[in-house]
């Protein structure tokens, strides 16, 4: 039981301390588990009741394993790992008898800290390690002194990790970088949230009470203007009758876009297991060549996106596309014999319009003097949804407005298509940048005009122009959201915590910009600028000799610091004498280690009679200094001087 008592807390700590960021993704029943199995020893070691015998030991294991390949079948992917790894760590503490086991289940901590990273790299994340392995480093330096204060062991853990933070940094500029996140893992594990291929009614509405952040756009200039704010994501071009959907395949635009007002800026997107990359409307090239740009405008990366992602994007506010034609005939293909109602106001529209321009206006009039109502909670509609809800509910959200609007525009003989994206997002005022949430989520639509191409026409706001400046939660009716209580009578409290997530929010929106956008290309480019190509074969050669003259000056610095250090510790007049035993040295008299002062004076004289007399006064000051308190500041004084004027090769010794 001293064993426990000695290690025990300790070690749990670490691992729990270890476990914890990854709670919220692993199944409730593990995180159970090891708070059983730890409680359960740290209650033996205050009550003494007795631990579990190797069998009981092992049916555990079996029990663990079992629980996992239920819970997570019998693939092993990253869920699975971290699952393992918890249950391990829950049962490990049962033997920590010996100085082996209990350094295994150090490391086992410290692999948990690892995988934190397969998860996130977040800000959060990356202080909450720090503490994680301060504490697991504390845990360490305890199994190795026993008999140490906790105090002390946490005191020696900060001071190891203080002096490996140099050797942290230059291995992060220089260790090579992997393509994708900081330690080259993918977070395919992330449920999607966002856009589908289809749109549906209630497909966006579903998100709007979905307050997670979908991306987050940093601009070179100014934060635009609120009409500007439209965030091209999907194009649905085909429409079945009820959903409306994306084209299989678009091809890459290969011609230049004429717009104008470009605006630069740099996107942090979040993981949301598709392809696309959301840009302003309307983007003026591909950020990388993993991305591609398509004719119908969207961006869409080579892979699906299951980290986060930061680019830079160049757009166009004002922009002319009528040299890109495509999609413009597939853009008025209907199912046939569907919404009837709708089909013949189509026609009439047509009929007393003289152009695509006026049939746009005529239409958004239909809508704007109709009664028409902007809300979360539409009825549901029949087999013929356009024509339910122009003609019977005419309630809806703007997946109802845009899919009707753009039936409409179809049916009256104009090319139109629906985006999907969001619009608005928060300024954030600590950073001025403009968070997007999955609550800004919103769909319009694109008419086909000859002269000018495709241009944006948001139906939704005729009915609700709140939308484009307060977002879905100031156009919705009051109460569709719910919190009203909250909104009304915690409004001081709510503000106040408002603002502290969005100053952590800035921090955290730094910490990617500096530390996880520390891309392959910046290190290559901060290599070039130190004279490293690493193209070619020298480069690696180079990047090795870097590390190593990198970490052997850091090691020079701490060893010098280190001997500043105890050189500070040691009494003045201590450090004096050495150098009189050095400048004895240099006329090849050493002082052996186990002669005291006055023995060494004698040995001085027999071999250089001449310094007989300075060295027995120096000897003198010095074990006044050393060995009588009484001796004062002046006899320091006359010590130290004669030790400055103290020089032995000035004089040849006599013949």
């Amino acid at each position: 039981m001293n064993t426990e008592k000695k290690y025990l807390p300790a070690l749990i700590a670490a691992l729990a301390a270890a476990i914890l960021p990854h709670t919220l993704q692993m199944a409730p029943w593990i995180t159970a588990w090891c708070a059983a199995m730890w409680a359960y020893l740290l209650l033996c070691m205050r009550t003494g009741w007795p631990q579990p015998g190797r069998r009981v030991r092992i049916l555990l294991s079996v029990a663990g394993i079992a629980g996992l390949v239920a819970t997570y079948g019998i693939g092993f992917g990253s869920d699975a790992f971290v699952g393992l790894l918890a249950v391990m760590a829950a049962l490990k503490p049962f033997e920590i008898s010996t100085h082996r086991d209990r350094m295994i289940t150090v490391f086992i901590a410290y692999f948990i800290i690892i995988s934190s990273l397969l998860r996130s790299e977040t800000f959060a994340i990356t202080l909450y390690m720090f503490f994680s392995v301060l504490l697991t480093t504390a845990a360490l330096v305890r199994i190795n002194d026993p008999l140490g204060a906790y105090k002390t062991s946490a005191r020696r853990a900060g001071l190891v990790m203080a002096q490996a933070l140099p050797l942290m940094i230059l291995l992060f500029l220089l260790f090579p970088r992997l393509e994708g996140s900081l330690v080259g893992f993918s977070q395919t594990n992330l449920g999607q949230t966002g856009f589908s291929d289809q749109l549906s009614p209630g497909s966006v509405a579903n998100l709007v009470q979905n307050n997670d952040p979908a991306f987050r756009a940093q601009f070179d200039g100014p934060v635009i203007l609120p009409e500007q704010r439209y965030w091209r994501g999907v194009v649905f071009s085909r429409f079945d009758g009820r959903a409306w959907h994306s084209a299989d395949r678009v091809p890459k635009l290969n011609q230049s876009i004429q717009g104008g007002d470009s605006v630069e800026y740099t996107i942090s997107l979040e993981p949301h297991n598709q392809q696309w990359v959301f840009a302003l409307d309307l983007p003026a090239k591909a950020p990388s060549r993993r991305t591609t740009l398509k004719r119908d405008f969207t961006v869409v990366s080579r892979r699906s996106i299951t980290r986060k992602r930061r680019y830079q994007m160049r757009s166009y506010t004002r922009y002319n596309t009528a040299t890109v034609d495509y999609g413009v005939k597939d853009a008025l293909n209907l199912p046939q014999e569907t919404n009837p109602r709708a089909r013949d106001l189509a026609a009439d529209l047509a009929e007393n319009s003289t152009g695509f321009g006026e049939i746009v206006e005529n239409a958004l009039s239909f809508l704007r003097d109709n009664n028409f109502a902007y809300t979360l909670q539409p009825p549901l509609l029949g087999h013929n949804p356009v024509d339910d809800f122009l003609f019977e509910s005419r309630k809806g959200y703007c997946e109802h407005y845009a899919s009707a609007f753009a039936f409409l525009m179809r049916a009256a003989g104009v090319p139109a298509r629906i985006v999907g994206g969001y619009l608005g997002g928060q300024v954030n005022p600590w950073a001025q940048y403009l968070i997007i949430r999955q609550s800004d989520a919103h769909v319009w639509v694109e008419v086909w005009y000859p002269e000018n191409g495709w241009t944006r026409v948001d139906p939704t706001l005729e009915v609700a122009p709140e939308r484009l400046d307060q977002g879905a939660a100031g156009s919705l009716q009051p109460g569709e959201l719910g919190g009203n209580f909250a909104r009304k009578y915690l409004r001081p409290i709510t503000s106040f915590i408002d603002q502290v997530r969005l100053g952590w929010d800035a921090m955290g929106l730094q910490w990617e910009a500096w530390f996880s956008a520390y891309s392959k290309q910046q290190q290559q480019d901060l290599l070039k600028a130190l004279g490293i190509d690493t193209r070619s074969w020298k480069g690696p050669f180079l990047m090795l000799l870097a590390a190593a003259a990198g970490a052997a000056g850091l090691f020079w610095l701490h060893a010098r610091l280190q001997n500043r250090a105890a050189r500070k510790k040691t009494a003045p007049e201590a450090r004096y004498y050495e150098k009189f035993c050095s400048k004895m040295a240099r006329v090849a008299i050493v002082r052996p280690q186990h002669m005291g002062p006055l023995e060494f004076a004698e040995y001085i004289a027999e071999k250089r009679p001449d310094l007989e007399k300075p060295v027995h006064e120096i000897t003198r000051l010095y074990i006044a200094l050393r060995y009588r308190p009484a001796a004062g500041q002046n006899t320091r004084k006359q010590f130290i001087a004669k030790i400055r004027a103290f020089d032995p090769a000035k004089d040849k010794p006599p013949v």
